[in-house]
Protein backbone atom coordinates (compact mmCIF):
# COMPACT_ATOMS: atom_id res chain seq x y z
CA UNK A 1 0.00 0.00 0.00
CA UNK A 2 1.65 3.24 -1.40
CA UNK A 3 1.51 6.20 0.88
CA UNK A 4 -1.08 8.44 -0.87
CA UNK A 5 -3.81 5.36 -1.03
CA UNK A 6 -3.48 5.31 2.94
CA UNK A 7 -3.90 9.19 3.28
CA UNK A 8 -7.13 8.34 1.21
CA UNK A 9 -8.21 5.69 3.20
CA UNK A 10 -7.47 8.11 6.13
CA UNK A 11 -9.42 10.94 4.49
CA UNK A 12 -12.03 7.82 3.56
CA UNK A 13 -12.52 7.06 7.26
CA UNK A 14 -12.49 10.56 8.74
CA UNK A 15 -15.44 11.82 6.20
CA UNK A 16 -17.31 8.40 7.56
CA UNK A 17 -16.21 8.69 11.27
CA UNK A 18 -17.38 12.95 11.17
CA UNK A 19 -21.05 11.42 9.35
CA UNK A 20 -21.58 9.41 12.00
CA UNK A 21 -20.10 11.72 14.76
CA UNK A 22 -22.59 14.17 13.05
CA UNK A 23 -26.11 11.93 13.16
CA UNK A 24 -24.96 10.71 16.62
CA UNK A 25 -25.37 14.67 17.53
CA UNK A 26 -28.64 14.99 15.80
CA UNK A 27 -30.16 11.84 17.34
CA UNK A 28 -29.05 12.71 20.81
CA UNK A 29 -30.77 15.98 20.25
CA UNK A 30 -33.23 16.05 23.26
CA UNK A 31 -31.20 13.97 25.95
CA UNK A 32 -30.26 15.82 29.01
CA UNK A 33 -27.14 18.10 28.24
CA UNK A 34 -24.48 16.57 30.35
CA UNK A 35 -25.85 13.15 28.93
CA UNK A 36 -25.31 14.06 25.32
CA UNK A 37 -21.43 15.78 25.96
CA UNK A 38 -20.44 13.02 27.60
CA UNK A 39 -21.38 10.77 24.72
CA UNK A 40 -20.78 12.58 21.47
CA UNK A 41 -17.30 13.05 23.70
CA UNK A 42 -16.42 9.60 24.27
CA UNK A 43 -17.79 8.74 21.07
CA UNK A 44 -15.61 11.66 18.71
CA UNK A 45 -12.31 10.21 21.16
CA UNK A 46 -13.11 6.68 20.38
CA UNK A 47 -13.30 7.19 16.80
CA UNK A 48 -10.55 10.32 15.84
CA UNK A 49 -7.76 8.46 18.39
CA UNK A 50 -4.84 7.51 15.82
CA UNK A 51 -2.34 4.74 17.03
CA UNK A 52 0.23 2.91 15.22
CA UNK A 53 -0.52 0.09 12.99
CA UNK A 54 1.91 -2.44 14.07
CA UNK A 55 4.78 -2.71 16.07
CA UNK A 56 7.84 -0.44 14.54
CA UNK A 57 5.99 0.72 11.88
CA UNK A 58 5.76 4.66 11.29
CA UNK A 59 2.10 4.15 9.92
CA UNK A 60 -1.02 5.81 12.18
CA UNK A 61 -4.40 3.84 12.13
CA UNK A 62 -7.90 4.51 14.37
CA UNK A 63 -7.30 3.10 17.76
CA UNK A 64 -10.39 1.35 18.00
CA UNK A 65 -9.86 -0.66 15.08
CA UNK A 66 -6.58 -1.39 15.68
CA UNK A 67 -7.75 -2.97 19.34
CA UNK A 68 -10.42 -5.07 17.51
CA UNK A 69 -8.04 -6.29 14.79
CA UNK A 70 -4.91 -7.53 17.28
CA UNK A 71 -7.96 -8.74 19.37
CA UNK A 72 -8.85 -10.75 16.74
CA UNK A 73 -6.41 -11.94 15.19
CA UNK A 74 -3.29 -12.13 17.44
CA UNK A 75 -5.21 -12.47 20.98
CA UNK A 76 -5.56 -10.50 24.05
CA UNK A 77 -2.25 -9.78 24.95
CA UNK A 78 -1.88 -7.99 21.75
CA UNK A 79 -5.03 -5.89 21.87
CA UNK A 80 -3.59 -4.52 24.82
CA UNK A 81 -1.12 -2.72 22.86
CA UNK A 82 -3.94 -0.04 21.15
CA UNK A 83 -6.43 -0.90 23.83
CA UNK A 84 -4.56 1.09 26.40
CA UNK A 85 -4.62 4.45 24.88
CA UNK A 86 -7.75 3.29 23.78
CA UNK A 87 -9.37 3.27 27.34
CA UNK A 88 -7.49 6.07 28.76
CA UNK A 89 -8.45 8.59 25.75
CA UNK A 90 -11.80 7.22 26.44
CA UNK A 91 -12.22 7.63 30.69
CA UNK A 92 -10.63 10.98 29.95
CA UNK A 93 -12.92 12.41 27.57
CA UNK A 94 -15.84 10.82 30.13
CA UNK A 95 -14.54 12.35 32.96
CA UNK A 96 -14.23 16.23 31.24
CA UNK A 97 -17.52 15.99 29.92
CA UNK A 98 -18.71 14.72 33.66
CA UNK A 99 -16.54 17.68 35.12
CA UNK A 100 -17.80 20.26 32.46
CA UNK A 101 -20.33 22.61 33.73
CA UNK A 102 -23.76 23.34 32.19
CA UNK A 103 -24.38 27.01 30.56
CA UNK A 104 -27.89 28.05 31.54
CA UNK A 105 -29.85 28.68 28.12
CA UNK A 106 -31.99 32.11 27.40
CA UNK A 107 -35.06 29.94 28.53
CA UNK A 108 -33.58 29.19 32.14
CA UNK A 109 -32.74 33.03 32.65
CA UNK A 110 -36.41 34.22 31.98
CA UNK A 111 -38.17 31.91 34.31
CA UNK A 112 -35.82 32.61 37.18
CA UNK A 113 -35.91 36.58 36.61
CA UNK A 114 -39.87 37.09 36.92
CA UNK A 115 -40.90 40.88 37.45
CA UNK A 116 -42.48 41.02 40.86
CA UNK A 117 -46.16 41.74 40.91
CA UNK A 118 -47.84 44.28 40.60
CA UNK A 119 -49.93 45.63 43.80
CA UNK A 120 -53.77 45.13 43.98
CA UNK A 121 -56.16 42.71 44.67
CA UNK A 122 -56.02 41.35 40.53
CA UNK A 123 -53.04 39.02 38.86
CA UNK A 124 -52.62 40.61 35.89
CA UNK A 125 -50.28 38.44 33.41
CA UNK A 126 -47.86 39.95 30.93
CA UNK A 127 -48.79 38.32 27.40
CA UNK A 128 -45.80 36.25 25.75
CA UNK A 129 -45.05 36.59 22.85
CA UNK A 130 -44.38 33.56 20.59
CA UNK A 131 -40.45 32.79 19.77
CA UNK A 132 -39.33 30.30 16.98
Amino acid sequence: MTSSQFILGWAAYLAGATGCLVSLIMITGRLPVRFRRLLCLTTAVLLYTPWWLTRGSDLLSPALLTMVYDGMTHGFETMTRAGLITAITAGSAALVAIILPVKKTGKDKKTNEQAPEPSGNRKQSKRQEPTC
